[in-house]
């Protein structure tokens, strides 16, 4: 018998004509893990820097930052098992790598990259699940795609991608505890709904949405256990805000941040 699962898309998806200028989206999903959640917006990375020690005092783990809307977004859960943290920002990526060298060396995990206002910025966990973690770093998107084939035939995972100042980057790692994974780029935004409800048909989830290169690039995996997931834009901060609260009351965590354009 299959099983029956409940997909929703959020009914939040405007014009074209209206979605030119910068917007946020969020994907959300159930059975994550988290036992509780809290974001922060800064104008700056000094701003920032503040909110996450703040946070972390709190008991909350960084899981993911996004930059739109001249302002750094960030995102916190509880139940996410790291034992420690640590976060960073380099303006040039070959310092950037020797850094996550450095980190590495001290026994933190690359689980998150980001880039924005001319910072490539890092977040480390120690505790993370992830074995095996591997950033990789090239100039073209042909290559960068043949990198993600080589490494899906070694056993590893794409967690992440980020593409700016010409190099297109991704995270990759063992024990995601995903049996399979895809991606998919796509150029316009009205194309993203459409190739995610494709994958959603197919059995596979959203594990990640970047807006990188002018394109949307969409990591979808297959889950040993199928959960509920939506996703939704808004184009003002306050409105995606309030969509973050709504979906926390119907027990959903936000699992992931973009700002893109059409």
């Amino acid at each position: 018998m299959k099983k029956i699962l409940k997909i929703a898309v959020l009914a939040l998806l405007v014009p074209a004509s209206v979605m030119a200028a910068e917007f946020w989206v969020g994907l959300f999903a159930k059975d994550t893990g988290f036992t509780g959640q809290s974001y922060t917006t800064s104008k700056s990375l000094a701003h920032l820097k503040t909110n996450i020690e703040n946070e972390w005092a709190k008991g909350y783990d960084l899981i993911d930052v996004s930059y739109g809307h001249d302002a750094w977004m960030a995102l916190y859960a509880e139940g996410t098992d790291y034992k420690e943290q640590a976060y960073m920002h380099r303006r040039d990526i070959q310092k950037f790598k020797e850094a996550v060298k450095a980190y590495e060396a001290k026994g933190f995990k690359l689980v998150n990259i980001e880039y924005g206002a001319g910072d490539w910025l890092g977040i480390f966990a120690q505790g993370s699940r992830y074995e095996d973690v591997l950033f990789e770093s090239t100039r073209y998107r042909d290559d960068f795609e043949k990198i993600i084939v080589k490494h899906w035939r070694e056993g590893y995972m794409l967690i992440d991608v980020e593409a700016a100042e010409g190099y297109w980057t991704g995270i990759f790692a063992k024990n995601t505890g995903f049996k399979d994974q895809a991606y998919t780029m796509v150029d316009e935004w009205e194309l993203v709904s459409p190739q995610i409800k494709k994958r959603w048909k197919a059995g596979y989830r959203l594990v990640n949405i970047e807006y990188t290169a002018g394109e949307w690039f969409l990591i979808f995996a297959v889950y040993p256990k199928e959960r509920e997931e939506l996703f939704a834009n808004n184009k003002d901060i306050e409105d995606f805000q309030e969509t973050i609260r709504k979906n926390w009351k119907k027990g959903y965590y936000l699992i992931d941040l973009a700002s893109g354009r059409d």
